[in-house]
């Protein structure tokens, strides 16, 4: 998630040319990242840069946050088949928030799959011959999206992954709670009567039924609220990032300072609450 950002106890032309270089570092990191023509007219390389952009600005802020979900992802890794030499990362951005030298050493083959690769995850498939870089929509809409033909909403579904026998562990990596941002902004803009938090909902349901369609350690990792904070340390406001979509109880949650005092304007910062579910175990898929 990305929101208005800048360092702004700075003033005059020092702003203006942290300004000028912030832009210029993410145009250039634009030019890196991988994406489709006609995704990036849908604005997912945007998102991706920009987030991309505020993880750099935020990177102490972040690093507990990282640091918890490599912890669990290590722990789902430990139980995965020993015959599956096979991981796959959906929604691997930077990979910032992955175990990759515990996973390159388990695995022989570690699938990073999303809709815009930035030059992190670009820079690790070309140093190590493991690493794949799959790009998929796990959403299943951006493609109808794309074509101005499509008369209504599509239906999300995805099933990336499913049929390869060889998969031993998946996770969903900090990704369920934005999969919906594009296409809301797609589908208000063409159909301004949809009922966007139930197609918001029906993202999301359709990419824990993906997850669910796996016979191995599967875990989700995703934001499950919201806090906005004002200068005073009030919390002003609760946002449900899943538009009422239900998650199964979590094996773990923590907070996550998304945006620091400093990164919003005029002292606001924003929390937001992670659970960590294993997806197998929730829905006893395994069993």
């Amino acid at each position: 998630m990305c929101y208005v950002t800048g360092p702004f106890r700075l003033s005059g032309a020092d702003l203006f040319h942290w300004r000028r270089v912030a832009m210029l570092r993410e145009f250039l990191i634009s030019l890196r990242t991988r994406c489709a023509p006609a995704f990036v007219r849908l604005g997912y390389r945007y998102a991706a840069v920009a987030c991309v952009g505020r993880a750099a600005r935020c990177a102490a802020a972040w690093a507990p946050h990282q640091e918890s979900s490599r912890r669990r992802i290590l722990t789902a890794m430990a139980e995965a088949p020993a015959d599956r030499d096979t991981a796959v990362i959906l929604g691997a951005g930077p990979c910032l928030d992955l175990p990759m030298a515990e996973l390159l050493s388990r695995f022989r083959r570690v699938l990073l799959v999303d809709i815009a690769h930035p030059p992190a995850a670009r820079q690790l498939a070309r140093r190590h011959a493991a690493i794949e870089l799959l790009d998929y929509d796990l959403t299943g809409v951006a493609i109808a999206l794309a074509n101005d033909g499509t008369l209504a909403p599509p239906t999300p579904s995805c099933t990336v992954c499913q049929d390869d026998g060889d998969v031993g562990l998946v996770i969903s990596a900090n990704l369920i709670s934005q999969l919906p941002l594009v296409p809301l902004r797609q589908v208000d803009k063409r159909w301004p009567n949809t009922d966007l938090p139930a197609y918001a909902r029906a993202i999301i349901r359709a990419h824990i039924d993906h997850l669910r369609g796996f016979d191995c350690p599967t875990l989700l990792i995703g934001d499950v609220q919201r806090r906005v904070i004002d200068p005073d340390g009030r919390v002003t406001e609760m946002e449900d990032p899943l538009f009422g979509a239900d998650l199964p109880v979590g094996e773990m949650e923590w907070d996550w300072t998304v945006a620091p005092v400093g990164e919003l304007s005029n002292g606001w910062s924003i929390i937001n609450r992670v659970r960590a579910v294993r997806i197998d175990r929730a829905y006893c898929v395994a069993s």
